[in-house]
């Protein structure tokens, strides 16, 4: 029994900031991505060997550099699967996400040198890494994307001999450079909204949370306030 007029130290409840589950970081994303490119290589590849065996003039890439650019991918895949799995890697750089792109970007630069230039039927694989990289990373992403293929397709446009230089079924080059930027612009508008979107509802579940714990860390105090009243020694 407590003496009359004795005090005991009250018990303080702490508790860590509660952070809210489900949300994807820039590793989770990363790794997302790592996993989207083992399986974009060995498609591109495949249908690469298909496209060679039918014998179209127009396609000239050596059997040797084909493997050689596939090997590069992948072993530019398995080096960052390395990196992002790693024990102990919860956060990443921010810096590695705009290298890989740009290492992606490359391979398929490479790809469209040596299958037609302009005519090449890989042309479609720039705007579907657009689409998918602004769905991962927003506006910013998009541009860059978009910044980078402006350089490496004229790269690989001036590389080509007179001979390949030809209209593509859009109306030539410079409609194709603007439908990417167009198309850079709105996805990226539209997933930075959609991101912002996403940002607002993690703050209200993370204030949600905080607020139970607050309230559960008031009761515990109440609590143990209430064990340690002193009483009365009859």
């Amino acid at each position: 029994m407590a003496i009359a007029g004795s005090t005991e130290p009250t018990t303080k409840i702490v508790t860590d900031k509660p952070v809210a589950d489900g949300w994807e970081s820039e590793r989770d994303t990363e790794r997302a991505k790592v996993n989207v490119r083992w399986f974009a290589v060995i498609l591109l590849f495949g249908a690469l060997m298909w496209i060679r065996r039918q014998g179209i003039p127009s396609i000239e890439m050596p059997a040797i550099v084909a493997y050689g650019v596939a090997g590069a991918a992948l072993l530019m895949t398995a080096a960052e699967a390395l990196y992002l799995w790693s024990p102990g890697r919860t956060e990443i750089p921010r810096w590695l996400k705009y290298v890989t792109v740009f290492g992606d970007m490359l391979f398929i630069s490479v790809l469209i040198y040596y299958t037609g230039f302009t005519q090449s039927p890989f042309f479609f694989v720039y705007f579907v890494f657009l689409i998918s990289n602004c769905l991962r990373y927003g506006l910013v992403m998009s541009l860059f994307v978009a910044a980078i293929f402006n350089v490496l397709y004229v790269i690989v446009l001036g590389l080509a001999p007179p001979e390949a230089r030809h209209p593509s079924v859009l109306g030539g080059e410079g409609l194709k450079i603007i439908a990417f930027w167009a198309v850079s612009l709105y996805g990226g508008s539209v997933s930075a909204r959609l991101r912002r979107q996403a940002n607002q509802l993690r703050v209200y579940e993370e204030t949600i949370l905080e607020l139970r714990a607050d309230r559960r860390d008031h009761a515990l105090q109440v609590s143990s306030e209430s064990t340690n009243v002193p009483t009365q020694n009859e």
